[in-house]
């Protein structure tokens, strides 16, 4: 990163450089960039889907990884970043459920959850005795209130609601032409093979070029009978088939 004359403000997580930039936080960002593997997540009126282009041969302990945990039949935590800190970050996020659905005998809201966790990041930026986790999180699923829902939180503590995301090596390739036309679809929709189907032609637009069901893994939250499930290749293949 070119810093010019912010040249050693990199040095502590408290200062801001000249041009008021953290330079630690953007490390940290930085870090949660898995250069392998892009994944998509949609929602519609009935369901979340996770459709992930994953190249494991590359994965180890030092390079950023995908992880994605259920926290309950209806919604889960999606990670990208390093092994340790997302271990850390999952640690938070199933102590704050245990903790709320003790006190108010209901399990947490997912907005709720995901503020929780940005408000950490947030303080994890305030302290020189701190480093900012180098992780994103993403909680996906099916609120019993709000319905489907997507929440994004970053290292700086900033938390986003998408009704399209991305995250990974092309999420940059995510463009507005691409997002409308299938937000516009999503709109209209009902089942999860319909928010898995715009998933994945979002994931092939901006791969520029096809999947098929071995290169891709897919997770979906829905209201159905099976409310978290991962899709087995049968039912890719008929996905893709579709598209």
């Amino acid at each position: 990163m070119k810093r010019g004359g912010s040249f050693g403000y990199d040095q502590h997580i408290t200062i801001f450089s000249p041009d008021g930039r953290l330079f630690q936080v953007e490390y940290a960002f930085r870090a949660t960039q898995n250069k392998n593997s892009t994944c998509i997540i949609t929602k519609n009126k009935d369901s979340v889907s996770l459709v992930m282009f994953r190249n494991k041969k590359n994965e180890n302990s030092l390079t950023p990884v995908f992880k994605i945990f259920s926290l309950n039949n209806f919604y889960g935590s999606f990670h990208s970043g390093l092994q340790g800190d997302i271990e850390m970050k999952f640690k938070e996020i199933t102590h704050e459920s245990i903790k709320y659905f003790q006190k108010f005998k209901n399990p947490i809201s997912m907005d709720f959850l995901a503020k929780k966790i940005s408000d950490t990041n947030q303080t994890f930026t305030q302290y020189a005795y701190m480093r900012p986790l180098a992780v994103r999180t993403v909680i996906l699923g099916i609120d019993q209130e709000s319905g489907p829902q997507i929440f994004k939180c970053e290292p700086s503590g900033l938390c986003s609601s998408h009704e399209i995301c991305a995250i990974g090596e092309k999420e940059n390739f995510l463009d507005h032409w691409a997002i409308n036309n299938a937000a516009q679809k999503l709109k209209k929709s009902y089942t999860f093979f319909q928010s898995t189907k715009a998933a994945i032609w979002i994931l092939q637009k901006i791969l520029r070029g096809k999947l098929n069901q071995e290169e891709i893994e897919v997770i979906v939250f829905s209201k159905e009978k099976n409310p978290y499930r991962k899709l087995n290749p049968r039912e890719k293949e008929l996905i893709l088939r579709n598209l």
